[in-house]
C-alpha cells in the first residue's frame, strides 16, 4: 500500500479538459485505416501522454534583413514600392481560392529564368502577415534546387525527395522564419531542398508522395500551400504532380517569355489544370 501511494504522488495529473484535448488530437491525426496509435510515452513515474505539434517543433530560419533585400525578397522590408503588387496578388489569390474552396497552388513558368521562385517566396511572405492564414511554401523544383534556400539565407535540412518518400518527419524537414522586426509571420512553414533528382517527375507521381502530402495537410492544416514547380516547357513535373494542387499560377518573364511560350504552355496545361492567373515579372 505504501508503495502504491508513493507512485501515485509522482503521477502527473491531467484535468478532464486536457485529457479530452489529447485524445481528440490523437484521433484526428490518425488515418482511418491505421491501428490505434500509442497514447502513452515513457517518463519518470507513471507514463504521460505525448503530443505532436509540427508547427512548434520546427527549426527556425534566421531573418537577415540585408540579405533578404540583396536577394530581392521585396515583401520582407517592404522598402521597394513593388511590394504592394504582391499584396494585391495575395488578396486576389485568397479571394479566388475561397470562392472555389481550394488551397493548393502550383507556381510555374513556361521556361527557366522567369522568376517563379522570386514570385513564390515574395507571395508566401506577404501571406504570412495574415494571422489567420497558415501558409506552407514547398521547393518542388528538384531539377534546379537551392534557389529558394539562397533567397531566404537558409541551409536546407535535407532532400525533398527523402521527405516525399517518407524518410523525414514533417517537423524535421520544414522550417519556420525566426523572430524578426519585419512582421514576417510565424505561420509560414518552408520546405527546402538541397540536391538534384534526375527522376523528379517519377518521385512526384509516386503513391508514397501522395501519402506524405496528405499527412502533411492533415497534421498541419494549412490554409494555403504554394508549390514552387519546374517550368512547364522544360519538364513534365507539373503534369505529373497534377493531383496535388488545385490551380496554376503562371509566371511570365519580361524579355524571356514570348507569346509562343505562353501559347504552348496553355496547350500543355489544357483544360484539366485550372489557370489562376498569369504574373508578368520584370514587365516594362
Amino acid at each position: 500500500m505504501k508503495e502504491y501511494v508513493s507512485r501515485r504522488r509522482n503521477t502527473p495529473r491531467l484535468g478532464k479538459d486536457a485529457r479530452e484535448k489529447i485524445l481528440t488530437r490523437i484521433v484526428e491525426q490518425a488515418p482511418p485505416d491505421a491501428p490505434a496509435p500509442p497514447l502513452l510515452a515513457e517518463g519518470k513515474g507513471f507514463p504521460v501522454p505525448r503530443l505532436v505539434d509540427s508547427w512548434n517543433d520546427m527549426a527556425h530560419i534566421p531573418v537577415d534583413e540585408k540579405l533578404l533585400n540583396r536577394n530581392l525578397v521585396i515583401t520582407a522590408s517592404r522598402s521597394d514600392p513593388a511590394h504592394s503588387t504582391f499584396e494585391v496578388l495575395r488578396t486576389r489569390l485568397m479571394i479566388t481560392l475561397a470562392e472555389k474552396g481550394w488551397s493548393r497552388v502550383a507556381i510555374t513558368s513556361p521556361t527557366d529564368g522567369c522568376g517563379k521562385t522570386f514570385t513564390a517566396v515574395n507571395l508566401a511572405i506577404a501571406l504570412s502577415r495574415y494571422d489567420s492564414c497558415k501558409t506552407v511554401l514547398m521547393d518542388m523544383d528538384m531539377r534546379r534546387p537551392g534557389a529558394m534556400a539562397r533567397m531566404l539565407g537558409a541551409r536546407p535540412p535535407g532532400s525533398m525527395a527523402e521527405f516525399l518518400r517518407g524518410a523525414r518527419a514533417i517537423d524535421s524537414h520544414l522550417m519556420r522564419m525566426g523572430q524578426n522586426l519585419l512582421k514576417i509571420g510565424p505561420n509560414l512553414a518552408v520546405g527546402l531542398n538541397d540536391r538534384v533528382e534526375s527522376y523528379a517527375s517519377e518521385i512526384l507521381k509516386h503513391p508514397e508522395t501522395a501519402r506524405v502530402l496528405s499527412r502533411m495537410m492533415d497534421e498541419m492544416k494549412p490554409d494555403i500551400v504554394l508549390y514552387d514547380m519546374p517550368s512547364v516547357l522544360e519538364h513534365d513535373d507539373v503534369l505529373a504532380f497534377r493531383e496535388h494542387f488545385d490551380g496554376v499560377l503562371m509566371v511570365s518573364g519580361g524579355g524571356v517569355t514570348t507569346a509562343e511560350h505562353l501559347t504552348e504552355s496553355m496547350r500543355l496545361i489544357g483544360n484539366t489544370l485550372p489557370l489562376l492567373g498569369v504574373v508578368l515579372n520584370r514587365g516594362e
